[in-house]
């Protein structure tokens, strides 16, 4: 008894001194709380104008998406009860997934529960230990996450240089399969990615390319399509990533691609497979949200 007293004790002594360390650093994370959603919402009171969201079409609070979600709530419940696998895969799902894929212009379409399980269940389905990971350097962490648990070798570009790409390229006298992996817009600045260029490079090199555009679904390109379809390069692109939860005001995460990409990734990829499916009524939402996106193009003009 007490050694495990004393276990705990410098545990938590050893958080204790992290958090002080980041709090001097002024990195200390705290959670704040706000009343409601939407362009202007509340704390403490206090109506704000909310620019710290990720809600870039304003679909988040639409009474549109509410009342989807609604309806699919009576239909269906509230949790899909199990991984998709199980007992958890329901119409909504691969309705929605048939939408995706028609909207990104792709064979098919897989839904995840967020896009940090979306990035870290394709990248380790993907890669093998002897395969090499090219990454911009300025890539969402959950790209680097995925990689670095992919087991392959990982290497990071000078951002969006695509020299720098080609250099490594060149010197990699490896075996193992290429993967670069980029943001289609980067979210710290709204920058696009050269993806005609990266393109270029990867078929010069038999690298494949991944594209997450987060940040470019719903915002970016024809009706919404995202920067692989700004650039029109849906054919060349054989894995695009997104979510749900940013521009679409939903909640998940996706890849779309070819049949032969999408079976391979229900039958390997960890995040998926081991994740309940995402709840019904987000599944109604998303389809809500996909359609007014593509058809209200004066919300990407504001």
């Amino acid at each position: 008894m007490g050694s495990s007293n004393s276990t705990k004790s410098t545990v938590s002594e050893r958080w204790t001194d992290l958090l002080g360390r980041l709090a001097g650093r002024h990195l200390k994370r705290e959670l704040r709380t706000v009343e409601r959603s939407g362009a202007v919402i509340k704390r403490n009171g206090t109506t704000l104008i909310n620019l710290a969201s990720n809600d870039y079409l304003g679909l988040a609070s639409d009474l549109r998406l509410i009342t989807a979600a609604q309806l699919a709530l009576e239909r269906y419940g509230v949790g899909a009860g199990a991984s998709r696998l199980l007992a958890g895969n329901f119409s909504i799902h691969e309705e929605l997934e048939v939408e995706i894929a028609k909207f990104k212009r792709t064979e098919a379409a897989l839904v995840f529960s967020s896009g940090y399980a979306t990035n870290i269940g394709v990248l380790t389905a993907l890669a093998k230990a002897n395969d090499y990971i090219y990454l911009d350097e300025l890539v969402h962490a959950s790209i680097h996450d995925g990689a670095r648990l992919s087991g392959a070798q990982v290497e990071r570009f000078r951002h969006a240089d695509v020299d720098d790409l080609e250099h490594r390229l060149k010197a990699n006298s490896s075996r193992g399969g290429r993967i670069v992996v980029t943001d289609g817009v980067f979210s710290m600045d709204g920058e696009l990615a050269p993806l005609p260029d990266l393109v270029a490079v990867c078929e010069r090199y038999d690298a494949l390319l991944v594209v997450d555009d987060a940040h470019g679904t719903g915002v970016v390109g024809p009706k919404g399509r995202g920067t692989v379809a700004h650039f029109d390069l849906e054919d060349r692109v054989p894995v695009q990533i997104g979510t749900l939860s940013k521009a679409l005001g939903v909640q998940g995460g996706f890849v779309a691609g070819s049949k032969e990409l999408i079976q391979f990734l229900i039958n390997r990829a960890r995040s998926f497979i081991y994740s309940t499916g995402i709840a019904p009524a987000l599944a109604a939402a998303a389809l809500e949200a996909l359609r007014i996106a593509e058809q209200e193009e004066w919300r990407r003009c504001i």
